[in-house]
């Protein structure tokens, strides 16, 4: 399965100007590879936590998943890396609509 990104501003990938992006589905060997999007901060007194976005890993899934360097990602307006982002991070949800933000024993 894979979503489809319109872009508001066209970049150039591979020598072509692409005027949207597809985003394939992650794997695991790409979590793996990546890491997750997001980190965990647990407060102080552990009864909370915080949720950082980690943009430069969202950057090289965009760069992975959409089959572009690096260098297109960087090119990208601000709303279409917004866009991406939201795509990428959608990925990472549950079922019940919550992010899978658990630590894990590994």
């Amino acid at each position: 399965m894979s979503t489809k990104v319109p872009l508001k501003k066209p970049v150039k990938a591979h020598g072509e100007e692409v005027s949207f992006l597809t985003l394939r589905d992650p794997g695991t060997k790409d979590v793996m590879e990546l890491g997750l999007p997001t980190l965990i901060i647990p407060s102080a007194d552990g009864k909370s936590v915080g949720i950082e976005i980690r943009q430069g890993v969202i950057g090289r899934y965009i760069s992975r998943l959409a089959q572009i360097p690096m260098s297109s990602v960087e090119a990208l307006h601000l709303s279409d890396f917004s866009a991406c982002t939201a795509v990428v991070m959608g990925f990472f949800e549950t079922s019940d609509g919550e992010a899978t933000t658990e630590p894990s024993n590994a």
